[in-house]
């Protein structure tokens, strides 16, 4: 058979542009899956980050929230410290707010120094836990799925997996920038000077002017008003049912003398779970512990360094042992163990103000604010009209050194200062 020349050189053209076509198509393909990684890789790179910020969120809230309950003032403060850190922390979601975080008692972990072994409360023996000043929180979210970049795993030899991302943080208690929640009582500086030792029992006397324990007081401290000249015996009760004084005034400022109080004994038995009247459970947070301190045989008639005593019934949400104990009568709806527990905070550890008591006479209704000490309420005061000791015309309260100490056990509010801050104690983050 004769060939015709001129078809040979079409049908090689035909097979020439099929096969270029086709390696185009694969080009095309595979051009298209690496330019769906990169897209999927800057999709999926911010959604770790946008995950990496959740999860730090979660950490730096655990931290702050656990690291405050580091007071010295509880020897169950890390079992405190690691529940408050749970919980503050698992309050934040992950993956677009979509997931919950989960933490975990592992997530806590506690240190004496910052770059110190970091442990587990159950790896610390009760004669460490009031040593640890640290918390260092750890959130993580594994098995996250990749939206995109998985489309690379057709590519030999690749195989990209789900993605892990963690996040820590780690608080401590610094200086604050004098901002505090504060009782609402002055400390004569007198009674400071020359400074007692840490535990010695400061003695007011209360005076007329209401049924009981309700009068006025006398003597090495008394109320005050920190917003003269209103205020008076109301703002002063809610002050005590309520955290206290949070905004308090620079020092040098000047704050009011109260004068006769009455109807104030309710507000403050409230902070040891003693409940009266107006003032009702709920409404009003108690202390960790009920626990009193007076100079009755049954009590503690040395009266001197309670603290160490408070520590340990803080630690066991003792509630109030009752008047037979004290020698008070406070007539009260007393709290027990499990409310104490469930429902307490840090409510008689607390700071009070240094003022210049000789500055409230000759008729001066206002005196400055010399600095800030560090008090332990001690004891209830008497509900009812009668009686004398401590709860009827005396109370006292426990000397803790000043607030700005760096071992104060006061817990308070308020924003972290700089290298020269002498405020109370508050959360910091410091990593």
């Amino acid at each position: 058979m004769r060939r015709l020349p001129s078809m040979l050189p079409n049908h090689r053209s035909r097979t020439s542009r099929r096969k270029e076509g086709g390696a185009v198509a694969i080009i095309v393909a595979l051009s298209m899956v690496v330019l769906t990684g990169f897209v999927g890789l800057a999709i999926d790179l911010g959604r770790l980050y946008v995950a990496k910020s959740e999860l730090q969120n979660s950490s730096d809230s655990c931290a702050l929230a656990a690291v405050r309950e580091l007071t010295g003032a509880n020897t169950n403060q890390l079992v405190l410290a690691e529940a408050a850190g749970i919980m503050a922390g698992m309050r934040h979601d992950v993956l677009f707010q979509g997931e919950t975080i989960l933490l975990t008692a592992d997530s806590v972990t506690f240190s004496q120094t910052l770059d110190g072994v970091y442990q587990t409360r159950p790896a610390i023996s009760s004669a460490d836990a009031l040593l640890m000043q640290f918390v260092r929180c750890t959130a993580e979210r594994a098995g996250i799925a990749n939206w995109f970049i998985q489309a690379l795993d057709i590519l030999p030899g690749v195989a990209i997996g789900t993605q892990t991302v963690s996040a820590a943080a780690v608080a401590a208690r610094s200086p604050s920038q004098n901002v505090s929640c504060a009782l609402p009582v002055g400390i004569c500086s007198s009674a400071l000077n020359p400074v007692p030792a840490i535990g010695t029992w400061l003695q007011s006397v209360i005076g007329p002017g209401g049924s009981g324990g309700n009068g006025d007081l006398t003597g090495n401290f008394m109320w005050v008003d920190y917003s003269p000249p209103g205020g008076g015996a109301s703002e002063i009760g809610e002050n005590l049912t309520s955290p206290g004084i949070c905004n308090l005034p620079a020092t040098g400022s000047q704050v009011g003398q109260s004068g006769v109080i009455s109807s104030l004994a309710a507000s403050w038995n409230s902070r040891f779970g003693i409940y009266k009247g107006s003032v009702k459970a709920g409404e009003s947070v108690p202390d960790y512990t009920g626990y009193a301190y007076t100079e009755a045989p049954g009590s503690w008639p040395s009266k001197f360094n309670a603290f160490a005593d408070f520590r340990s019934k803080r630690g066991a949400y003792a509630m109030y042992q009752g008047d037979a104990s004290t020698g008070l009568s406070t007539s009260g709806t007393i709290e027990n163990a499990g409310y104490l527990q469930t429902s307490g905070g840090d409510r008689r550890v607390a700071t009070a103000a240094v003022v210049d008591c000789a500055g409230f006479t000759g008729g001066s209704t206002v005196a400055p604010v010399q600095s800030w000490a560090c008090v332990l309420m001690l004891h209830p005061i008497n509900n009812n009209a009668g009686g004398s000791g401590t709860g009827a015309n005396r109370m006292y309260l426990e000397y803790l050194g000043w607030s700005d100490d760096p071992g104060s056990p006061c817990v308070t509010s308020g924003l972290p200062g700089g290298p020269a801050s002498g405020g109370p104690l508050v959360p910091a983050l410091v990593r």
